[in-house]
């Protein structure tokens, strides 16, 4: 009995805890990046909104390894959070739903090129 307990328990905490989502988008934030950073890239949302992100890539970011061959940009949200789109090549438009559960400042960036370049922003969540 206790067993159960503790795995029902244990799958409701992961449930709630999860932040990618397939609910329909109370907010949609199209963001483009560059190697000029984010616009915009300060956002402010609601705790418990779902938000569809839209991230458009304006040029080829950095090249791999610094020369030939583009991987583009990506759009990077810091745990609690921890969730990435990755290789977004200049042109292209990629998408992520979220739902916005736990509160507070959470930084976002481009890990290929925020040594680099300004690619980086703030997501506050009240």
């Amino acid at each position: 009995m206790k067993k159960s307990l503790l795995l029902l328990v244990s799958i409701f905490l992961f449930l709630i805890s999860c932040t990618k989502t397939e609910e329909k988008p109370d907010t949609v934030i199209n963001i483009k990046v560059s190697r000029n950073g984010y616009s915009p890239n300060d956002i402010t949302l609601k705790r418990g909104e779902v938000v569809l992100f839209r991230i458009t890539a304006l040029d080829d970011g950095l090249s791999a390894g610094y020369g030939g061959g583009n991987i583009g940009h990506c759009f990077y949200i810091m745990p609690p959070y921890d969730v990435m789109i990755k290789n977004i090549r200049k042109g292209q438009t990629k998408e992520v739903k979220i739902k916005m559960v736990y509160p507070g400042d959470f930084s976002f960036t481009c890990p290929y090129c925020s040594g680099i370049f300004p690619t980086k922003g703030e997501i506050h969540v009240r």
